[in-house]
């Protein structure tokens, strides 16, 4: 049995603070309600951004695995000996350069954005590989050959297997993810300047260069189609200068224009990509 004079030991002396829980520090301990409340509202900011960087990282997984999906499944489909005449040498008008994209995403962007999971606002990454994306506005640029194609063509010929494949996405569905990660980048990365205090000054700067960055990309894919909407215009409206033409003579006709590319309405359909 314990004596009195121990158990009045194990006691706290009169006047003398009791002793601190050993997980908290000494900022917590001293801090007011108010440095609470800050600390508090800290953590909040910092589980918000660490959420979306969470999202980005786990959405790159979700879109490196189509890319390569596409690759795996319908990339050998261009070399079956039944495949129609019009649709022979055209798998860069089909699937323009999205194993360019894979080989980035898969080999480089996707390993990035994991080390940021503890480092949420690190958009210089997105800078960094500027000119990677820029085989993005490549890509919106091909996509109108590539859905007339698949249209008079090719939908038919991967209907038979995307049905072997039990998939209820077509391969023109599969074509449009390049496109809309585009748009998700532009968007996590609005909400991670949202989310990011005035005070990390060069971080946000990153973050507004690499969300005009994005953005940029997805501009220059409908500028460069419209230039080719516009190159072909002239060449189909064109006559030669050098052929005179005579006072009543019938005019002059040139060789046959080659036909337009872009139907009318095509450029604001690749607007609509981008929502």
């Amino acid at each position: 049995m314990f004596s009195n004079e121990s158990r009045d030991s194990d006691a706290a002396p009169a006047g003398r603070a009791e002793p601190r829980h050993p997980c908290a520090c000494r900022a917590c301990t001293r801090a007011s309600p108010a440095s609470l409340a800050f600390l508090t509202e800290i953590f909040c900011l910092c589980s918000k951004l660490r959420h979306i960087i969470d999202e980005m990282v786990t959405t790159e997984r979700e879109y490196v695995r189509s890319l390569c999906y596409i690759i795996e499944s319908y990339f050998p489909e261009m070399e079956r000996l039944d495949l129609p005449q019009d649709l022979r040498g055209k798998r860069s008008v089909i699937f323009g350069n999205l194993e360019k994209l894979y080989d980035f995403h898969s080999q480089y962007f996707l390993r990035e954005l994991e080390s940021c999971c503890n480092h949420p606002l690190r958009g210089c990454l997105f800078l960094l590989q500027k000119d990677q994306f820029g085989m993005y506005a490549l890509y919106s640029k091909n996509k109108p050959k590539s859905d007339s194609l698949l249209a008079s063509h090719g939908n038919t010929f991967f209907k038979f297997k995307q049905v072997q494949l039990g998939d209820k996405m077509d391969l023109a569905s599969y074509l449009l993810k390049p496109i809309q990660r585009m748009s998700k980048y532009a968007l996590l990365l609005k909400d991670l300047i949202k989310e990011c205090s005035e005070a990390q000054e060069q971080e946000l700067g990153y973050l507004r260069a690499a969300e005009e960055m994005v953005k940029f990309q997805l501009r220059h894919g409908n500028d460069l189609l419209a230039m080719d909407a516009i190159r072909d215009l002239t060449i189909c409206h064109r006559v030669p200068a050098s052929a005179p033409q005579s006072a009543g003579s019938a005019p002059v006709v040139g060789r046959a224009p080659r036909p337009c590319t872009v139907p009318p309405g095509q450029i604001e359909r690749l607007g609509c990509w981008h929502q």
